[in-house]
């Protein structure tokens, strides 16, 4: 069968039948999960299929949408590895979550709305992967868009999952003008959307380097709101305030992946484009770094690991950035393995304890111990440490950022990631310290204890994930190797060196070691750390996040307060001067009137005579 057939249905089954459990109603309140789990089963079947028999080359299909003059916008479908591969990350980290939700959301109100939600939302995000033109890509990244903001809202009698809806909705939008100005340019320059010839010919189709260089920046800008990048980033951390299995999904393979999917999946063009890709690097690296060290001062669980999502997505940008394209979808796909249990082992701790501070929890390792292991292997795989996937593709990153500075005598991006990567490991590891090995500070109203089979099912299949996937691209297999070379511009990537990946590792090991010490051994005291001028200064610029939320806060004031001064100065000089200068004049001229009202009428027929002489002068005369 052809296989654009399947890659229609991929998408298209879950968003043909989003409507049913909202029409549904409490009829069907149960049954709404079970609807969608088999619609994003049957997707992540037709995915799986497509990735074990993938189209000899890439195939693209499209239908016109609006025609206007000599011009048209299509929509399409485009199928090639990255497309394939991206609809199984989706499809299948969300069908997991999906399971899990049967237990963690069962007593929560509003169900059939959750449910519609998260098809529409995994629906949105399967059709933005396999778009095959800018203006399909356009139309599912603004789904994608709408739909993080009525799931992070979800509880939306509570004020800040309220303000934290809106504020992703918000930051997001002003990155995504950013695409819609691009995909205008890119149109007037190229006259065309089709995302096979952008590709394929992207020197072709838009010919002047600065025009190619503006796109790819612009497009990059629509990247950093939705992957949470510098400067963009803000709304990631409050989004926490949904429910985990939103966020697990959100931070995973959906809404926050969008944005270096859509960088990697133009990269060609950005390949042809002088200076795009050193400013991905910078602000990548830069966010990796950024984010990390905004981890170390939080105690709040799903907090923490938002910060680890907007590093590792920076860890993904800086890789393309310095041309590890196979390197970054590698870490794509593995990051989103472990990050999504990571997200659902936190979320079985807050579903027993009903708490997100890591000071409220402690032995939990004892009485949870599926769900602590998997927050340790996520750990471990966040931090980089060997067999497990995310091992294989961060050092990945990392080596090219070393063979970038090599190239060019750059090593910012280099010394940046390979910070990144040993805060991170102190950072993790203190949260599963403090949260699942050590013994609780604090008296608990809830008794700790292992989650239903429901829940602990889909953290053991990630689990299992985390140590097979890495394999898909080493010694042992090279079944990443297509994504080396999927398009001829693609440079190709040597493998790093030996001493690279022990560096690497031995950074990682460094910040585990330094988190055990300070927090079980004690040899450290992190008060005493927190309570010298520098710890504290650091500590409050790094829980203020860079002071960007209150940067963002003035301008955004003082632009108001302009806009309404001006608009003052517009209502009292302009819009009453009018009226008032009129009123003024009226009554002036009322006033000069008046006095030609004598009350005499020997007065009166004067003038009537000079007026009818008037007239009689101006008959002759004209």
């Amino acid at each position: 069968m052809n296989p654009l057939i399947y890659a229609w249905l991929i998408p298209g089954i879950p968003l043909v039948l989003t409507p049913i459990p909202i029409l549904a109603g409490r009829r069907l309140e149960r049954g709404s999960g079970y609807i969608a789990i088999g619609s994003i089963a049957l997707s992540t079947l037709f995915s799986v299929y497509l990735l074990i028999r993938p189209p000899l080359t890439p195939a693209f299909q499209s239908v016109t949408w609006i025609a206007f003059g000599t011009g048209r916008l299509s929509v399409g479908i485009y199928v090639d590895h990255l497309s394939i591969l991206m609809s199984v990350v989706t499809s299948g980290i969300s069908l997991l979550i999906q399971v899990y939700s049967l237990e963690y959301m069962r007593h929560e109100e509003g169900l059939p709305r959750y449910w519609t939600e998260m098809m529409l939302f995994t629906g949105s995000m399967l059709g933005f992967a396999l778009a095959g033109t800018l203006i399909t890509m356009y139309v599912f990244w603004e789904l994608v868009g709408v739909c993080s903001y009525l799931l992070i809202g979800f509880w939306y009698t509570r004020p800040e999952a309220a303000a934290a809806a809106k504020k992703a909705f918000v930051v997001t939008r002003v990155g995504d003008v950013g695409f819609l100005v691009g995909i205008v340019l890119l149109y007037l320059n190229a006259h065309t959307l089709s995302l096979a010839q952008v590709i394929n010919q992207p020197i072709n189709a838009v010919v002047s380097p600065q025009m190619r260089t503006a796109i790819s920046l612009l497009v990059f800008f629509a990247a950093t709101g939705k992957s949470a990048q510098i400067p963009l980033f803000t709304w990631l951390p409050d989004a926490m305030e949904g429910p985990t299995t939103v966020s697990a999904l959100i931070h995973s393979a959906t809404m926050v992946a969008a944005g270096v999917y859509l960088v990697a999946r133009l990269y060609p063009f950005f390949l042809v484009s002088p200076y795009a890709l050193e400013v991905v690097a910078l602000i990548g690296s830069a966010s990796a770094f950024v984010a990390a060290t905004m981890a170390l001062v939080s105690f709040d669980l799903k907090r923490i690991l938002a910060y680890s999502t907007m590093s590792q997505l920076g860890y993904m940008m800086a890789g393309l950035g310095v041309g590890a394209f196979s390197g970054s979808v590698f870490h794509l796909l593995n990051h989103a393995v472990f990050k999504s249990m990571l997200f659902l082992s936190a979320g079985a701790v807050l579903h027993v304890l009903d708490t997100r501070d890591i000071r409220e929890m402690g032995g939990l390792l004892r009485r949870m111990k599926v769900t602590s292991l998997a927050f340790l292997v996520g750990a471990l795989s966040l931090s980089g440490i060997p067999p497990l996937n995310g091992f294989f593709s961060k050092d990945d990153i990392v080596g090219a950022a070393f063979s970038y500075g090599v190239s060019t005598g750059d090593y910012v991006v280099y010394i940046l990631t390979l910070g990144a990567a040993a805060i991170t490991a102190f950072y993790i590891f203190r949260a599963f310290f403090i949260a699942y090995v050590l013994p609780p500070r604090v008296s608990r109203d809830r008794e700790a204890k292992e989650v239903p089979l429901v829940m602990t099912l889909p953290m053991v299949i990630l689990i299992a994930l985390t140590f097979i996937t890495g394999w898909l691209w080493s010694p042992l297999g090279d079944f990443f190797q297509p994504y080396v070379r999927y398009s001829p511009l693609l440079p190709f990537e040597s493998e790093p060196a030996l001493y690279l990946i022990v560096v690497s590792v031995g950074f990682a090991l460094l910040g585990i070691g330094l988190s055990y010490i300070t927090y079980v051994r004690r040899t450290i005291d992190p008060e005493e750390v927190n309570s010298n001028t520098l710890g504290s200064a650091l500590r409050t610029l790094f829980s203020k996040g860079y002071y960007f939320d209150d940067a963002y806060d003035a301008v955004a004031k003082a632009v108001s307060y302009v806009i309404a001064g001006g608009i003052d100065y517009f209502d009292r000089c302009v819009l009453d001067g009018a009226v008032n200068g009129i009123a003024r004049l009226v009554t002036e001229a009322g006033e000069k009137v008046r006095i030609t009202e004598t009350g005499r009428v020997r007065n009166y027929a004067a003038a009537i005579l000079v007026g009818i002489v008037i007239l009689l002068i101006l008959f002759v005369v004209i």
